[in-house]
């Protein structure tokens, strides 16, 4: 590789290397700390639903029958989760 291609990469590197796994974890735990781990598992479980729309939105990409369906679910999962009473601590 050319150090101009070499200097094109780095960055990338970086970001990667120092953002997403190094950052981007620690501040994952902070968050599932603050919201408890109901709500941090509603978050982390949505990763690919926020994928298909932000790559829908941004790249162009396309919502087959089976995604737009998906989505729906899951949506309403979501819905349904958000609303249920809370459970007995007590388990009685």
């Amino acid at each position: 590789a050319t150090p101009a291609e070499m200097a094109a990469v780095l960055p990338l590197v970086l970001w990667s290397g120092v953002v997403v796994n190094g950052v981007a974890p620690f501040l994952q735990v902070g968050g599932q700390q603050a919201v408890g781990p109901s709500r941090a598992q509603i978050v982390y479980a949505s990763g690919p639903l926020w994928a298909a729309l932000l790559s829908w939105a941004l790249l162009g990409e396309t919502l087959g029958v089976q995604g737009i369906a998906g989505a729906a679910a899951f949506l309403a999962a979501v819905g349904v989760a958000a609303t249920a009473d809370a459970p007995d601590p007590d388990c009685g």
